[in-house]
């Protein structure tokens, strides 16, 4: 999400932290950091970004709230993460390639009680000289608040929803033998990035060239890069967006393009990619759909959500895919055969909520998929960024687009 955001387990609390050389700026004994704190006088942005309209009507699912909408910030929302019913943080802004008005200024965060949201709070300053505005940032929180943003441009920063690090650059991944394959950093889609983090002392980051990072108890660990050499090696750089989902330290599985990646604790590894060239349950070329046939899938959107060690979810166009106490993923099943799925929440093994760009959602119930009920318009000015969902349990889940349009699940019966 990344990205798509997965949910945290971990309710570690957060201390002061300051940033150290390279190093995510975690650190429990540190000194507190120099952070940037919530504004409504915000610097201007290139292009004024669109003003927030009530959202295309849409008829009342059961358990969900009436779409509404949010002012987005320049660039539009590209994530959202909740660790509760009254505790989402949502990040955009900056610049980004599916950005229509072509926006260039501050990323920014806006925080949601549970009944409205704060105003914009800057984590990354507009650009200036050689630094480069952030691109596609995506988030992910967990208790405390602890919060980490990562972007295309190689940056990171951490908070607490309100304040927030000085971002600091990710050390770079170890240069690769030249790749026929590699279109450069520069090609569309390149600039995306997740990240999953159990605990305030933990957190991995993916981009979408194939490299992985893991901080740990203060320091990065040496990054590693994928994609040498020929083979199997251009689903890492396909357009789209990247995943990766962490249930414990010792556990992370990451999705790049159509290229799976795994973290034992020690070192990453690439593992074969659970589906083929194509997909069951659409027709045509990829971005198609019909009720048979097959959709190419490199190149569509990916995102990945693990409740534990032994369960992960894969989503991939229309399709979804498992990995369930064993190595081996299960078939790719047909869930949203209309839509392209773009990201992916699991609180737990028994529930999942994905969305989709046409702001639809689809939900798991530990056996089965229900069929897609749709929740909030379709963006139409930042129609490329995608649909973001994140599910703080089984009973609270928040969806919205790159325009700001949003809406909550909520199921008081449900444990």
């Amino acid at each position: 999400m990344v990205a798509a955001a997965a949910c945290g387990t971990s309710t570690t609390p957060v201390a002061a932290s300051r940033s150290v050389g390279l190093q995510l700026p975690i650190s429990p004994d540190a000194s507190p950091p120099t952070t940037t704190t919530t504004t409504t006088s915000l610097p201007p942005a290139t292009t004024v970004p669109p003003t927030a309209s009530v959202p295309v009507a849409i008829a009342a699912a059961p358990d969900w709230s009436v779409p509404l909408a949010t002012l987005p910030p320049g660039g539009g929302f590209t994530s959202v993460s909740c660790i509760s019913d009254t505790f989402c943080i949502a990040t955009g802004g900056g610049t980004n390639q599916s950005d229509a008005s072509g926006t260039a200024g501050a990323g920014l965060t806006e925080s949601w009680d549970g009944q409205s949201w704060s105003d914009p709070s800057v984590y990354f300053p507009p650009p200036a000289g050689s630094i480069p505005a952030p691109i596609m940032p995506a988030i992910t929180c967990i208790g405390g608040p602890f919060c980490v943003i990562v972007d295309g441009s190689g940056f990171v920063s951490n908070g607490d929803g309100t304040n927030w690090i000085t971002p600091v650059a990710l050390k770079p991944a170890p240069a690769l033998a030249a790749n026929p394959a590699d279109p450069g950093a520069g090609h569309p889609g390149s600039r995306q990035a997740a990240v999953s983090c159990t605990s305030n002392k933990f957190c991995v980051i993916v981009d979408n060239t194939g490299d992985a990072f893991a901080w740990e108890n203060g320091s990065w660990l040496t990054p590693q890069a994928f994609g040498s050499g020929t083979n199997g090696t251009t689903a890492l750089y396909a357009s789209g967006r990247v995943g990766v989902s962490c249930p414990s330290r010792s556990a992370c599985t990451a999705v790049v393009g159509t290229a799976v990646l795994d973290w034992n604790g020690k070192a990453w590894s690439q593992e074969p990619a659970p589906w083929s060239a194509t997909l069951p349950g659409s027709s045509g070329s990829s971005g198609s759909s019909g009720s048979s046939g097959s959709t190419a899938v490199n190149g569509d959107p990916t995102a990945i959500a693990c409740p534990s060690t032994t369960l992960c979810a894969i989503v991939n166009g229309p399709g979804v895919s498992y990995r369930n106490g064993s190595s081996a993923w299960s078939p790719v099943q047909s869930v949203d055969p209309g839509g392209t799925l773009d990201s992916i929440s699991c609180p737990r093994a028994s529930f999942c909520m994905a969305a989709d760009a046409n702001g639809s959602i689809v939900t798991w119930n530990g056996s089965g998929w229900a069929a897609p009920i749709r929740v909030i318009p379709a963006a139409t000015n930042y129609t490329g960024i995608g649909t973001s969902v994140s599910c703080s349990s089984s009973h609270f889940c928040m969806v919205i687009n790159g325009d700001g349009d949003y809406a909550t699940f909520s199921d008081a019966t449900d444990g």
